[in-house]
């Protein structure tokens, strides 16, 4: 049903790769999200959590330099103190992008963002479609992202204590597909419908990817997974073979949620950013 509409939307996609270095440690922590190139201006549209990374990773930059000078001045414990470090705070970053951040513009409340790319060398004859009415419940639906990619991009150099992209590198991002149907509609901050509920989760790495139908009409983008308490919990003696087992089970039904296409299309209009629209 969706195998055309996979391959078309797959060539608009970009992948948004990160590495993260925690306090005290050398290992590198590698995640990565979902961009949507919109025109041949180098415009692509993603969450506003996954661009703000971006600016995080300046701020991290200048604050672990920062950091590193005081410690060759003061006590340990004193700057640890200060900048309330422990193992799990995040010190550095390093986002491999495709090209260089022009801008980036953010939506005030959505969890919307456009990244401007200079000099971006990808060109098509026809980019991704909006739609421009809300999807209905029960209506069919596919998430498309780089969910369970294959890449190891990252190590930590001592030598120049930072994050650095490795000489043999694997870097491959197939991208991951996954269907479902529209569950409910959502209201935002606006108090109008401004988002929606899926039966499928949007899996890690799929954040800012598109949601659209078996013909590839864009109904939105994946922003945020929930988990719904099932209150079916479980707590019983079981057979297997010829033991008894103790089953200990809480389960929740795990849903995604998508920002609609109508406030995409009126996001990208307030900002005179190119795009198409059906």
């Amino acid at each position: 049903m969706y195998k055309k509409s996979i391959k078309e939307n797959s060539k608009y996609l970009l992948p948004f790769v990160e590495g993260i270095k925690y306090y005290g440690s050398d290992e590198i922590e590698q995640g990565i999200a979902t961009m949507i190139l919109l025109n041949k201006h180098g415009d692509a549209l993603t969450c506003k959590h996954v661009a703000e990374k971006i600016i995080a990773n300046d701020m991290l930059g200048k604050r672990y330099s920062e950091i590193i000078n005081k410690l060759k001045h003061n006590n340990k414990e004193k700057i640890e103190k200060e900048y309330n470090l422990q193992d799990d705070s995040v010190v550095l970053s390093h986002i491999n992008l495709p090209a260089n951040v022009d801008k980036i513009i953010f939506h005030n409340y959505l969890d919307l963002a456009v990244i401007r790319f200079r000099d971006l060398d990808v060109k098509f004859d026809n980019y991704p479609v909006f739609s421009k009415e809300l999807p209905e419940q029960g209506q069919s639906v596919c998430k498309l992202g780089f969910a369970f990619p294959e890449y190891d991009l990252f190590e930590y150099s001592k030598e120049l204590d930072n994050i650095v992209i490795k000489k043999n590198t694997i870097s491959n991002f197939p991208v991951f597909p996954i269907d479902g149907i529209v569950t409910r509609l959502e209201m935002g901050e606006n108090r109008k419908v401004s988002m929606f509920e899926t039966s499928s989760p949007g899996l890690r790495g799929q954040s800012g990817g598109p949601i659209f139908s078996p013909e590839g009409l864009i109904y939105g983008i994946q922003a945020v997974t929930k988990h719904l308490d099932l209150n079916f919990d479980v707590n019983q003696t079981v057979k297997r073979g010829y033991e008894e087992k103790q089953v200990n089970f809480t389960p929740f039904i795990n849903l995604g949620v998508g920002v609609a296409s109508t406030e995409i299309i009126k996001f990208l209009e307030d900002n005179n950013i190119e795009f198409n629209c059906k």
